[in-house]
This record gives C-alpha cells, sequence and structure tokens, in this order.
C-alpha cells in the first residue's frame, strides 16, 4: 500500500483524533498558472511508470439557459471529433460542406415549426411535409459527404497508439472532465492532443452526435425501470434551480440546438481561465511546466462567462410527496436540500450518512436485518457547487409497501436526535470513512478524477481537508446538522411501486390517497 494510506491507517489507531487528525497524511499538489490564466495541479509518483492526465473546464448543465439544455454534453462529444489537423483529410472542402450543412438545417428547423402550428391546412402540412422529406434527403447527402472529407475516430487512434488506456470524459452539472492514463513517455503528445482541441475545435458530426445523445438517452434514460422517475424527481426537486434539468439536455432543445449555439457556447466558457489541468504520475515537474507552456500557452486568454446565480429549493411550505408506478422493486427516495462542497456542516452530512450505511450501519440493522422491510437501504450527503441535497433511498423486501420505508427512516432520523452517539459507534464510522477515503487515492486516475472534480466544484483541497475535518467531528455537530438540515417540511418523497402491485396498495392507508392526489 501507498505510503499516504499507510500512514493513516496506523494514526486511526491512536486515541486522540484531533492529534491524529493533524499529522494526517496530505496529498503533496504543486501548482502553477500560465500567464493566459490556465492552471496546472502536479502530483509526482515517481515509482508509477504511466501519467494519468486531465483537464476540467468549469461548466456544465447548470450553466446552460433553458431552451438550450444538453449543450455542455454535446460539445464533449464534439471536442472527441478532432481539429483542422487531427482529423482532416482536406480542411477547407470539409468546412464548405459543413456550412452548406448548417444553413440546410435553418430550413428544416422552420419547416418543423411550421407543421408544429395549430391550423395549418392539410394542403399546406402536405407541402411541407414534401419539402422536410427533400431536404432530409439533401442532409443525409451532406452528412455522407462530410464523412468522406475527415478521419473519423483518428484522435482516439492516436491515444490507442500511444499505449492510452481510459480515455473519456464525463459531463456534470458544474464541470466538464477529461482524462486519460498514458505511458510516461508519451506525456508530450497529451499536451499537444489536448491543446489543440480546445486551439481548433472542429465540431464535425454534429448532427450525428445529436443523434448519438438521443440514443445515449434512450438507453440510460428512457428504456431502464427508473429512468425517467429519477429525471421527473430531480425536477421536482429542484424546481427553478439550473440542477432542475438532466445533463444530457431536454430532448427538444437538444433537436433545436445549432453548431453556432455550440461554437458562442464554447467561446465563453472554454477560456483558458476557466480550465485546470492535472498530472498524476511519473514525470519532470519542470519538463512538464516546460511543455504546458509550449502548448496550452498558443491558448489566448480571453473573459470567461461566470456560473448561473445559486436558486436554492428552499422555504417550500411543507413536505412534497409524490408517488409513482414503476417497473422495478417498490422503492422509496427522500431529498432534503443540504449545502455545497466545502460548506462546515457539509461534513458532518457525511458522517451522518456513514453512520447509516453499510453491515454495520443503523441502516442495514433496523429495515434490512431488524424490521426486514428493506432489501437495501442507504443515506448519502451530495454537495456540489451551488447547493446540496442529502439523499435516503430504500428498496423494499417482499410485499412491504414504500410508505413503511419512510416511516422506519423517520425512526431512525428520531432516534438519532434524541439519544446520545455512542463513541464506540462514532469512532469506528469515523476509521471506515476515512480509510476508505484514502485507498481512493492509491490509484493514479481515481485521485486525479477527484483532485479535478473537486477543483470544479469549489477546491482541490477537500481531498486533504475531508479526513481531517471528519476525525475532529464529535456526535452533537452530526445531531445539530441531522436537526438543521433533515426537517420533513423541506423534504420531497418519492414512493415508486411496482406496477404489478400497485392496484392492491392503492388505499390502504391513509397516506396513498393524499399521494396520488399529487401524483
Amino acid at each position: 500500500r501507498p505510503p499516504v494510506l499507510l500512514l493513516a491507517t496506523a494514526l486511526l489507531a491512536l486515541p486522540g483524533e484531533r492529534e491524529a487528525a493533524e499529522r494526517l497524511a496530505r496529498v503533496p499538489v504543486e501548482e502553477f498558472r500560465l500567464a493566459n490564466g490556465m492552471r496546472f495541479l502536479l502530483v509526482r509518483r515517481p515509482e508509477a511508470g504511466t501519467v494519468a492526465a486531465g483537464w476540467i473546464a468549469r461548466v456544465g448543465s447548470a450553466d446552460e439557459e433553458p431552451g438550450l439544455t444538453g449543450l455542455s454534453h454535446l460539445i464533449e462529444h464534439l471536442l472527441f471529433k478532432g481539429t483542422r489537423i487531427v482529423g482532416a483529410r482536406d480542411i477547407e472542402r470539409e468546412r464548405a460542406v459543413l456550412e452548406q450543412q448548417d444553413g440546410l438545417q435553418e430550413e428544416l428547423l422552420r419547416l418543423r415549426e411550421g407543421l408544429r402550428k395549430p391550423g395549418v391546412s392539410k394542403k399546406r402540412r402536405a407541402r411541407l411535409k414534401g419539402r422536410l422529406s427533400a431536404l432530409e434527403v439533401k442532409a443525409r447527402r451532406l452528412e455522407e459527404d462530410a464523412r468522406s472529407l475527415a478521419l473519423l475516430g483518428e484522435f482516439s487512434l492516436l491515444y490507442s497508439e500511444l499505449g492510452a488506456i481510459g480515455l473519456n470524459a464525463n459531463t456534470l452539472r458544474d464541470l466538464t472532465l477529461y482524462f486519460v492514463q498514458l505511458p510516461a513517455e508519451r506525456l508530450e503528445a497529451w499536451f499537444w492532443l489536448e491543446s489543440d482541441r480546445l486551439l481548433q475545435p472542429v465540431f464535425r458530426q454534429f448532427f450525428v452526435e445529436k443523434r448519438v445523445i438521443l440514443e445515449e438517452r434512450r438507453l440510460r434514460t428512457e428504456s431502464t425501470p427508473i429512468g425517467r422517475l429519477e429525471e421527473e424527481l430531480k425536477a421536482r426537486f429542484w424546481r427553478t434551480h439550473p440542477y432542475a434539468w438532466p445533463p444530457m439536455g431536454r430532448p427538444d432543445d437538444l433537436a433545436r440546438l445549432r453548431r453556432a449555439d455550440a461554437r458562442s457556447f464554447f467561446e465563453r466558457h472554454y477560456a483558458p481561465g476557466n480550465l485546470t489541468a492535472a498530472l498524476v504520475g511519473r514525470f519532470d515537474p519542470r519538463s512538464a511546466k516546460e511543455l504546458a507552456e509550449r502548448y496550452f500557452g498558443r491558448l489566448a486568454a480571453r473573459p470567461s462567462a461566470g456560473g448561473s446565480e445559486p436558486r436554492l429549493p428552499m422555504g417550500q411550505g411543507g413536505e412534497q410527496r409524490w408517488s409513482a408506478p414503476c417497473d422495478c422493486p417498490s422503492q422509496a427516495r427522500i431529498l432534503y436540500p443540504s449545502v455545497p462542497l466545502g460548506h462546515p456542516d457539509s461534513y458532518a452530512l457525511d458522517l451522518l450518512a456513514g453512520l447509516m450505511n453499510g453491515r454495520s450501519g443503523r441502516l442495514y440493522r433496523a429495515l434490512v436485518l431488524g424490521q426486514e422491510i428493506a432489501f437495501s437501504a442507504f443515506a448519502r450527503q451530495n454537495p456540489l457547487k451551488r447547493a446540496g441535497y442529502f439523499l435516503f433511498q430504500a428498496e423494499t423486501q417482499g410485499e412491504n409497501r414504500p410508505e413503511e420505508l419512510v416511516r422506519a427512516w423517520d425512526r431512525e432520523l428520531q432516534r438519532l436526535l434524541e439519544s446520545p452517539i455512542p463513541t464506540a459507534e462514532l469512532r469506528r464510522v469515523k476509521n471506515r470513512l476515512v480509510a476508505d477515503a484514502f485507498r481512493g487515492l492509491k490509484d493514479p486516475l481515481s485521485l486525479l478524477r477527484q483532485l479535478l472534480v473537486y477543483e470544479g466544484l469549489g477546491d482541490w483541497r477537500h481531498v486533504n481537508e475531508w479526513p481531517e475535518r471528519i476525525l475532529t467531528l464529535d456526535g452533537e455537530s452530526v445531531r445539530s446538522a441531522a436537526e438543521r438540515y433533515l426537517e420533513p417540511a423541506r423534504r420531497t418523497v418519492a414512493l415508486f411501486r411496482r406496477r404489478a402491485a400497485r392496484r392492491s396498495d392503492a388505499g390502504t392507508a391513509d397516506g396513498d390517497r393524499a399521494d396520488e392526489a399529487v401524483r
């Protein structure tokens, strides 16, 4: 095991938790900034033979505007399609075809909008459909022309030839993350490839990728037993907050997006001052700085757009309860508004979730083993950049109903509020949480992702500060956080009932009729 984990494990055995926290090993991060504003985080692991390398743009779905949702995720896809150099056969001819595609899309959008208008006569509708069909044939021909003028997949192929693994990206609500792991001797190629796709991207396959994302949405959301319900639950909980729409965007918005929308969004949010890169593994820091200046220093400094102002779903005037049938085991989910990353109370809520989770946790012992009403149950604090939420989730066992899970959760919360948390239990949970956190630092790619995600949500130093803050908490801090944030009047409760069992459940309890009334 790495020295940082060995030291942490030894310290947790000491009786003085505050003293142990002060002596915990920290991830040694070296920082520097280019003249254009781009930041870099360096973590040397000389014993490694590879380098985990990645970067973030501090922009996600919450930075989109209503009607233009899905832009962040679409740009993530497009940045894998190459540049004026990578993936190009004849860039000038290709650009001409892309411009034709954009002009044709404007006509297609006008025709589709005309078909949606009320009161369109049958004769006019037939003409519009005929024109639309002809233009769609032309659009497919232009797609084939554009494809013939590009080397699609060359960006990923180059990484494969370098011996890289794990090339991927993620779009979150507050940031977009790009990462890969490659042999240490190939690091300069990473600097060139990544800076080039920021310097001169060509948004190839724009209309193809919109269809790819719609298919991705169908597979991940619409075709899963609970995907649409989860999406609806988040929308009900966040209400007017920009976290309300999914990172993949809304289908109707995605269909209307133009390449010009993507270019404008990219220019506003992918400025160097809004980017942070990180390296974890075997490299020479002096050489890394020279390469950063040589390649990423080519990006011109420019103003970047700020993030959306938070609109918190607080004070909603009572519990919001929602019931829906599903093709899944009956289950309950409860969301409470909480706090963003770095807020002092977020650590206490993390420890509260730790008390509830695991085979020795309170939820498993009470709901799964004791009352035998749940097949599984867990809690989690989810701190984001602008806000956060605390989640309870459980799946019923046998013929039990989701309302019983909610009542059982309320009893566990009440027990926590009324009775002091035993010292031995609190110490055991702290040990487990902190040991798990240090294990997550062992893998270079895992550490890279943590550093960049925390940097996008607020500050990479959360990696080092979180174990220290957890160790210094006491039981009263946990109880105080539970009392402050887990109020029934502020929560959103979702009861998902197995479709086949829903008829026999309806009307068997007073709460059921109320649930159905708000469905």
